[in-house]
C-alpha cells in the first residue's frame, strides 16, 4: 500500500502488503533503512510502525501521522465471511478464515466504507457458493447422506 505524507517535505511510503516492510522516499530520494522500518534522513530518524489492528503510523522526529487504521465497524464487516462459512463445518471454517484475512488485507487500501462493505459481502457470497458447490459435489464431506 502506498501513502504520501507531507511533514516538512514529501514522503512516499510503500508498505508491503504481506510482510509489513516499508520503503520510504523523501522528495523522490529513497532513504536507507537502518533497521526494519527505521530510516535515517540526515541525522533525523523516520519510523514506520504499527499494525493493521492498532493503526499504521509514520514518525519523523517527534511528529507523527496516522497512515491507516481500521475502525470497529470494519472488524464487524470483515467477520461476515467467517459467519457465513460456519454453515460448512470445518471446511467452511477454513474457507472463512481465509476470507477473513483477505477482507482485512484489502480494507486499508479502500477508503469508502460502502465499497468495503460491498467487497466483504461479495467475499461472503463467494465463500457461500464454494461451500454449497462442495456440498453438492461431495455430500459425504459435510455429513449429508444421499
Amino acid at each position: 500500500m502506498k501513502y504520501v505524507v507531507d511533514i516538512n517535505g514529501r514522503f512516499d511510503i510503500d508498505v508491503n502488503f504481506w510482510n509489513g516492510k516499508a520503503k520510504v522516499s523523501y522528495e523522490g530520494m529513497e532513504l536507507k533503512g537502518e533497521e526494519k522500518n527505521t530510516f535515517m534522513l540526515g541525522s533525523e530518524k523516520c519510523v514506520v510502525c504499527g499494525s493493521l489492528f492498532s493503526g499504521v503510523y509514520f514518525y519523523r522526529g517527534q511528529t507523527s501521522v496516522m497512515l491507516t487504521k481500521l475502525f470497529w465497524y470494519d472488524y464487524l464487516i470483515g467477520l461476515l465471511p467467517f459467519f457465513v462459512s460456519m454453515l460448512g463445518g470445518l471446511i467452511g471454517a477454513v474457507l472463512g478464515v481465509v476470507a477473513f484475512f483477505i477482507c482485512y488485507k484489502l480494507m486499508p487500501s479502500i477508503k469508502s466504507f460502502w465499497l468495503r462493505l460491498l467487497i466483504c459481502i461479495a467475499v461472503a457470497g463467494i465463500v457461500f457458493l464454494i461451500i454449497m458447490s462442495l456440498a453438492s459435489l461431495f455430500p459425504t464431506l459435510f455429513g449429508i447422506e444421499g
